[in-house]
């Protein structure tokens, strides 16, 4: 047979093909010898002598197995428990052991409730990683709270159990997502188009009620996306820098090339789109928004980070201003609907290029009746 490693191997077997392998091994031992026979099993010699006795001594009757668990097992998890672990975990797929026994309350271990995963077949296949992962919690815990913060787009039209009802309901299309690094505190906005306006808006509302309250240098961070830099991708002709720079705050792209600079704010979509979106049903847009306000205030004061000592980042932030009210003032800057506070401006979408003064688009435009 060639076993590699015998007990794991009768491990994955049932009772009656255990006999019929002790049996073979058994005939083989009595043919070719006892240690010749254990090598090629890679199992004890004492255990094929075993076995050979039993098999002498009483037939097949010696080789039935003769071990017998206990008859109670105190710490056994019920098994209305264990289906209880089974429905919630089919319900919030997107939740491991240890989530699930700390929003749930359940009574079972975390590693019981693993374990049942694992047996039901519930386990997610894990995530091949195309890039190396850069690990730089440490330089990002000697970040003060709201000292620097990262700033992306998430396309919410690719997500399949959402993309339905925003088709029915004319639900957003674009979520504007804004993340403190140290803390993980999230701040969101909505809008049905990508654009430097949108972009300008959002960074407006956070920044406008964040520096009303805090007092210290913050950075805006960015991809190169055209949304965050116009036209140009010099600081001094880019819209978004401006209004980030009128607030008295950086404004700073990410190294072309190095997509995880902006993990932070990378990995909340990732994870709003299995605990939101794939999850939660919506009536129309405001009930959208409601429900989006519920999960901002759920992962800012609830929800425990576990890569952050388990702590909310309502807490992290606490414990940086433990003199202020400044985390719960600044968690309070609810979601937005940039549609709805952009829908008095006449400006929409990207800003028209800076054109040459003689070039014959600037003479069209100046003989047009709609200027």
């Amino acid at each position: 047979m060639g076993l590699k490693v015998y007990t794991n191997f009768m491990l994955n077997v049932s009772k009656e093909n255990r006999f019929s392998i002790r049996k073979s091994i058994v005939l083989e031992a009595l043919e070719q010898g006892i240690k010749p026979t254990a090598k090629r099993f890679n199992m004890s010699k004492n255990t094929v002598k075993q076995w050979v006795r039993r098999f002498q001594a009483e037939g097949n009757d010696g080789l039935l197995d003769r071990r017998s668990g206990p008859k109670h097992i105190p710490h056994k998890t019920p098994p209305a428990v264990e289906e209880q672990i089974v429905k919630i975990r089919k319900t919030a797929s997107c939740y491991g052991a240890r989530r699930l026994k700390c929003f749930f309350r359940l009574p079972s271990s975390i590693g019981a409730i693993q374990r049942i995963i694992r047996e039901r077949g519930l386990t997610r296949k894990k995530r091949r990683r195309h890039q190396k992962k850069n690990d730089l919690r440490a330089v990002k815990a000697k970040y003060r709270t709201f000292e620097k913060l990262q700033m992306d787009i998430k396309y919410l039209t690719d997500i399949p159990p959402y993309w339905e009802a925003m088709q029915r309901l004319k639900l957003p299309r674009f979520q504007y997502t804004v993340r403190d690094v140290k803390s993980g505190m999230l701040f969101l906005g909505f809008a049905d188009e990508i654009s430097e306006l949108h972009a300008e808006t959002m960074a407006k509302y956070v920044l406008g009620n964040m520096t009303a309250n805090f007092s210290g240098k913050i950075t805006v961070q960015t991809d190169n996306g055209v949304e965050f830099s116009g036209t140009t991708r010099h600081f001094e002709n880019n819209h978004f820098s401006k209004a980030v720079k009128a607030f008295d705050a950086n404004h700073c792209y990410i190294p072309p090339g190095h997509c995880n600079a902006n993990a932070d704010v990378e990995s909340i979509h990732a994870t709003i789109e299995e605990e939101f979106y794939n999850l939660t049903p919506f009536d129309s847009r405001d009930d959208f928004l409601r429900k989006a306000e519920s999960y901002r205030l759920f992962y800012n004061l609830q929800r425990p980070n576990f890569s952050k000592g388990a702590k909310t980042p309502w807490l992290i932030a606490q414990n940086d201003h433990p003199e202020t009210d400044l985390a719960s003032v600044l968690q309070s800057i609810s979601v937005v609907d940039l549609d709805h506070l952009l829908k008095t401006t006449v400006l929409r979408g990207q800003p028209l290029p800076v054109l040459p003064e003689n070039s014959i688009c600037r003479r069209f435009l100046e003989m047009s009746p709609f200027r």
